[in-house]
């Protein structure tokens, strides 16, 4: 198992050798602590921490490594420990994609989720590190930092689709387009009634994409072969289904108060109680 933390702060490798010591209940001398690049190095320590300096918002890279026989905690729980016993702030990332999508935490263990990008303010790149172009939440140490929705997040965590899934078993369905269309608006359908993961909540913008797609499904049932043709229908009556039933019918009031103007089909007109967005960072209801 290995972590990758960046530290807001710079720290001598031996209070860095103690943290990880007092974190994991080990004694320091478990705790191969170096410089990137150092020669001497002691290899064979259950725990190696490889320090790199960057520019940028976070002065240190920690590249912790811990082999088999050392219990570790989540990369969370290590993150918060630094944080707290460091009085600094630490980054680490949230998803795989996008590569700027990061967790930050505070010395009070206060996590926000954060935008981290490899230029400066004017656009000009670092030559390594990142800097903190946005934050969902305010870290007390962090002023200046612009608060707003990170919906990067959401767009790049996938729900499983079953239904689709299924339908893609049946002859003459695995490669029509509709198929595509239809998982796009299933896994929708599937955030909805899982309570909007990861974060519990949804963009207006993303919303209205959902419906656009479900917009192209009304006419996508008549470029199937059968028994393809058959599937897709019992298929989407099934989401559709579920969708209903997560929804209530507001007209359409709501996305058009925020997107604008919305067509006249019934899949517009519905929508959570209370709206997708209501717990958007920065939402006022």
């Amino acid at each position: 198992m290995s972590y990758l933390l960046l530290l807001r702060r710079e720290v001598d490798q031996s209070l860095l050798a103690d943290v990880l010591a007092e974190m994991l209940s080990l004694p320091a001398t478990a705790i191969d602590v170096g410089e990137d690049g150092e020669d001497e190095r002691n290899w064979a320590a259950p725990i190696s921490c490889t320090l790199t300096r960057l520019d940028g918002d976070f002065p240190l890279h920690l590249d912790i490594y811990f082999d088999d026989s050392v219990a570790a905690p989540s990369e969370a729980d290590a993150a918060a420990w630094m944080a707290a016993r460091l009085n600094t702030v630490v980054a680490y990332k949230s998803v795989p994609l996008p590569p700027s999508a990061y967790w930050l935490v505070g010395p009070d263990g206060q996590r926000t989720r954060a935008r981290l990008l490899d230029e400066d303010e004017n656009g000009d790149l670092l030559s390594s590190g990142r800097r903190v172009a946005a934050v969902e939440s305010v870290i007390p140490t962090l002023s200046g930092v612009p608060v707003r929705p990170l919906p990067e997040v959401i767009h790049e965590f996938h729900m499983r689709t079953p239904i689709t899934d299924q339908l893609r078993t049946v002859p003459g369905s695995a490669t029509e387009s509709p198929i595509g269309d239809l998982s796009y608006w299933e896994s929708m359908v599937v955030r909805l009634v899982s309570g909007w993961p990861p974060d519990g909540w949804y963009p207006p913008d993303y919303y209205r994409e959902g419906l656009e797609n479900r917009d192209a499904l009304a006419a996508a049932e008549p470029e199937l072969p059968e028994p393809a043709r058959t599937a897709f229908m019992a298929a989407l009556i099934e989401v559709d289904r579920l969708f209903a039933e997560a929804t209530v019918d507001d007209g359409g009031q709501a996305l058009a108060s925020l997107t604008g103007p919305v067509p006249d089909r019934w899949w517009w007109h519905r929508i959570t109680d209370p709206a997708p967005w209501h717990r958007m960072p920065g939402a006022t209801g």
